[in-house]
């Protein structure tokens, strides 16, 4: 529920001290006055009358402020009075007008019957009630018991102590009441008619309080019962004193406190009278805004680093949830709550319970809670956790409190200077460093250290610090914030003697190949050679140029390293001429008698080779000789691939043939007509071959002529042998390679018999 304070705003002339200020509501709602100057907290209230009457009528009913509660003044800085005459005999002065009475004037055992039984219980029910006083009203408590602060004055002090003017008041409580003022049944709850709950503190048996329970000590007179040993509850004024016109009063008490059913209405009477007759007025003062019921106020205190109105979740962040309660606590006396929402005990925050337990006679319980970090925390995620005090009555409202935590962002480093290395020898140097921490909590501090973990520099707990580097060394800077968080980097400063390697992706080269330079360590460089390369010049500033040495070259780069330190490197590359790739091989035509071959390298400047002679075989000789299958016709392709040193080739290409051997032969003599095989004149060769043969007489006529590999069978043109003799045959034919040959000769025809 809302939280809802209770403030009394009292405005009040400046007031002397020790003064007692009485204000007669004569013409004001009683249940105005009842609310702005007597209701505390959980009650609500109604029906309420000053001696039967919504509007005040009396002079015996008002309010009254004290400036002064210390010594003999009355000890209620404001609030209601009720008198047993006018108001003002309650007020600061002199004595009091012994005689004044109530107008309209109102006594006698109907005006209060409530506090006519109390006088019957004291055995005074025989004494005239005069002058009576009575408040009057219905109420209803959210909680489970009710109380108020009150103090009784009496003109009667002390002369007549142990009188049978015991002037007496009393408070009386009935309920629980329903609609029509039956008493309601309520399970734990004893109903009350009529009981008073003004008692002296402590008394067993309880005793109401009046001039003959409380007073100063000493009697004056013989009723019973008289009660001289609560003198500590009572204030007696000196002869002649100003400070208030009663002359003796109770100090500030407090009224049984009474169980009562939360939620249900009871009756109140608040009732005082002159006894006996109506002289030396009696009065009581009701403390402001002290009716009231048990009241818990449940608060929440930040402890620790905040931000806004959440509460950062860390190690050193956590709150303080009190309750209050409107009254010195009792044995026993706690409050009980329930906690919800994402938070999870024991990873979120550490457990602290449900109960907060009232030391007796304090007002405050309190718990702190502390919240704790989780790994599975995400910077920026908000939880929340709700304090809820379990539902007291049926009428409250749960109060709530809400505490809202924020997981931090990472506390980091996030600017530092960078580490240094000093080329060459240059030190001592002054140095200016500086650190730049982000998302803290509360503020940062900052602490420079040397090697030796003492402060170093100008300025060791400042972001920004000066330190003369006399030697290579390493600092380190801590930063800290308000959550206990740390974060250490370190800074080095060294020294450095710039180095570079300088690499080539090919040594060897062939004239008019291009090379990719290299160089370790570089920033920037600048690269030269010897001779000059026109190629490097283009691109003479690039970590990787490219270069096109025409001979030995030797390349040079002086280098910027990131430490601003320079080095020099070179390398030497030789550029070789290109290869023309010639060969010899002989013979290159071959048979099957003979199928070898001599092979030669013929390529100026070679430094190696392979040759392929096609038949599956490799060699890698100068020089030599090689054969080929005899028995297969076949022609080879011979490759010879010739290298430099930087192995760059180049290729000669050459066929060799492997052809079976070529013979043809004629007879001398043949025999036509004889059966044989040497019955017809026909050329024999090793392979089939193409041919043309002519055969003359011994006239030179041609006497047989074929193309079409056939021989002659001795026959002239009309089918008749030839006669025996010598005849001339011309042969015209393909070899082996395919050339046309001529061949002639002649043959003896013999014919057979």
């Amino acid at each position: 529920m809302k939280k809802i304070l209770f403030l009394l705003l009292t405005t009040c002339p400046f007031l002397l001290k020790a003064q007692v200020v009485c204000t007669s509501q004569t013409g004001q709602s009683a249940q105005a006055v009842i609310e702005n100057f007597f209701l505390g907290g959980g009650v609500e209230v109604s029906n309420v009358r000053f001696n039967g009457q919504l509007i005040v009528n009396s002079n015996q009913f008002g309010t009254f402020t004290n400036a002064d509660t210390t010594g003999n003044n009355i000890k209620l800085n404001s609030g209601l009075v009720i008198v047993t005459g006018d108001i003002q005999d309650a007020a600061a002065g002199g004595s009091a007008i012994h005689s004044s009475t109530s107008s309209p004037t109102s006594s006698g055992p109907d005006v209060s019957p409530s506090l006519y039984y109390l006088l019957q219980d004291l055995g005074l029910s025989n004494h005239a009630m005069n002058d009576v006083g009575v408040l009057s009203f219905d109420f209803v408590p959210d909680g489970d018991r009710v109380s108020f602060k009150y103090v009784f004055a009496s003109d009667e002090y002390p002369g007549f102590v142990c009188s049978s003017f015991n002037d007496a008041f009393g408070f009386f409580i009935t309920g629980p009441l329903d609609e029509n003022d039956n008493f309601v049944n309520v399970g734990g709850i004893e109903p009350m008619s009529n009981v008073n709950i003004a008692i002296i503190p402590g008394s067993d048996p309880e005793l109401p309080v009046t001039i003959n329970t409380v007073n100063g000590g000493t009697s004056a007179g013989s009723a019973q019962p008289c009660i001289l040993s609560n003198s500590h509850l009572h204030i007696q004024q000196s002869s002649g004193s100003s400070i208030n016109k009663m002359q003796g009063y109770t100090r500030a008490l407090e009224t049984k406190r009474v169980d009562v059913a939360p939620c249900y209405r009871y009756k109140i009477s608040m009732a005082i009278c002159d006894l006996s007759d109506a002289s030396y007025n009696s009065a009581v003062y009701l403390g402001a805004n002290s009716f009231k019921v048990d009241a818990f106020q449940l608060n929440a205190q930040t402890a620790g680093a905040s931000q806004g109105d959440t509460i950062l979740k860390a190690g050193c962040s956590s709150t303080t949830v009190s309750v209050s309660l409107n009254r010195p606590a009792e044995a026993g006396d706690e409050y009980t709550f329930r906690v919800e929402g994402d938070m999870v005990e024991g990873t979120d925050y550490e457990p602290f319970g449900n109960t907060l337990t009232f030391p007796v006679g304090d007002t405050i319980a309190e718990v702190t809670i502390n919240f704790a970090s989780s790994p599975t925390d995400i910077p920026g995620q908000v939880k929340t956790m709700h304090i809820i005090t379990e539902a007291r009555t049926e009428c409250s409202v749960d109060d709530t409190i809400t505490v809202l935590a924020v997981v931090p962002q990472k506390f980091d480093i996030t600017e530092i200077t960078n580490s240094k290395v000093y080329c060459d020898d240059v030190l001592p140097q002054r140095e200016m460093v500086y650190v730049k921490a982000v998302n803290p909590v509360g503020n940062i501090t900052y602490s420079w250290l040397g090697p030796d973990g003492n402060p170093i520099g100008e300025n060791p707990n400042s972001d920004t610090n000066y330190i003369t580097i006399t030697q290579p060394i390493t600092i380190s800077v801590t930063a800290s914030d308000e959550c206990d968080r740390v974060v250490t980097r370190n800074i080095q400063f060294s020294n450095n003697t710039a180095t570079t390697e300088v690499s080539v992706n090919k040594d060897k080269i062939c004239e008019g190949d291009s090379i990719v330079l290299s160089c370790t360590n570089a920033i920037t460089c600048i690269w030269t050679s010897t001779p000059a390369d026109i190629r490097l010049a283009q691109n003479n500033t690039s970590i990787n140029p490219i270069a096109m040495p025409s001979s030995l070259t030797t390349y040079h780069v002086t280098i910027t390293d990131a430490n601003g330190c320079q080095a020099q490197g070179e390398i030497s590359v030789q550029a070789y001429p290109a290869v023309d790739a010639r060969m010899s091989i002989n013979p290159v035509k071959l048979t099957f008698i003979n199928s070898q071959m001599q092979f030669s390298d013929q390529t100026a400047n070679a430094f190696s080779r392979l040759w392929d002679f096609g038949d599956g075989t490799t060699s890698t000789l100068e020089n030599g000789y090689h054969s080929y299958p005899n028995n297969i016709e076949s022609e080879y392709d011979v490759i010879l691939v010739a290298y430099n040193e930087a192995m760059c080739p180049d290729t000669a290409k050459s066929k060799v043939s492997v052809k079976p051997d070529f013979g043809i032969y004629l007879p001398s003599v043949f025999t036509p007509g004889s059966g044989n095989a040497n019955s017809i004149f026909t050329p024999i060769s090793s392979t089939p071959v193409d041919y043309e043969l002519s055969i003359y007489n011994r006239w030179g006529e041609r006497i047989f002529f074929t193309d079409k590999k056939e021989g002659w069978d001795g026959k002239l043109k009309d089918g008749s042998y030839a006669q025996d003799g010598n005849y001339v045959w011309y042969l015209i034919y393909k070899d082996g390679d395919g050339v046309m040959q001529t061949k002639k000769g002649s043959v003896v025809l013999v014919k057979g018999k």
